[in-house]
């Protein structure tokens, strides 16, 4: 099992180490800002700044420059926005992985792939800044490349059948250390995954277990990011 208790705490503190302690709070109201009201032209140029801040479209495969991504996202913004409003729709509450099904994400995927599609870090991070919890973000450099939708329905089932979801919120509501209150739609179940995930790929990484210490060993097979 990937999701773990002990996994999100590991996660959580690199996380911090490398990002701050906030673990993204901050940047949670800015998104749930800008996307009060839908998939807009406002809302997507501030998303391609924040696609750029991630880096989610770096790299030698085009398109890889700042005004291909937003001409391109564009030419379909009216389908996105469709998309999003179908999904936001589809529930009363914000939708999240844990409570829909891969066929309710995967058009919204799907039309983030047409932007760019060489791998699936683009799209899974452009859908996060839609729905943060729906849609795990996904890179090369902290929890690995897989085939997004193997990934998701694997993360999903892990997430279900994981009994200490209770404590792994409290875990991260103690953790984090910000300027204002967690937001009342923190991405809990996809920071669950997110952090697991990382903390899992840091202690096979550095071989750690309970403070022992080994060699580097590769979860997964690595694709170029972006």
């Amino acid at each position: 099992m990937i999701i773990s208790v002990d996994n999100l705490r590991v996660g959580l503190s690199w996380f911090g180490e490398r990002w701050g302690e906030d673990i993204l709070n901050a940047l949670y109201y800015e998104i749930y800002e800008v996307r009060s009201e839908g998939a807009t032209e406002r809302w997507w140029t501030a998303t391609v700044d924040r696609l750029g801040q991630w880096h989610a479209y770096r790299g030698r495969t085009k398109p890889n420059r700042k005004d291909e991504i937003k001409a391109r996202g564009l030419q379909c913004l009216a389908a996105i926005a469709e998309r999003f409003a179908k999904v936001a729709n589809s529930s009363t509450a914000e939708p999240s992985i844990a409570d829909l099904h891969w066929e309710d994400a995967a058009p919204l995927f799907a039309l983030a792939s047409g932007i760019k599609s060489s791998s699936p870090v683009f799209p899974s991070k452009l859908c996060h800044f839609l729905f943060p919890n729906l849609f795990p973000p996904m890179d090369n450099e902290v929890i690995g490349v897989l085939d997004y939708e193997f990934y998701w329905r694997g993360m999903k089932d892990e997430l279900c059948r994981f009994e200490k979801k209770v404590e792994a919120r409290n875990v991260i509501t103690e953790v984090i250390k910000s300027d204002r209150p967690i937001h009342l739609l923190y991405p809990f179940e996809t920071k669950i995954i997110e952090l697991s995930h990382m903390g899992y790929n840091r202690r096979r990484q550095t071989g750690w277990n309970d403070g022992l210490r080994g060699a580097a060993v590769p979860m997964v097979p690595q694709r170029r990011d972006g």
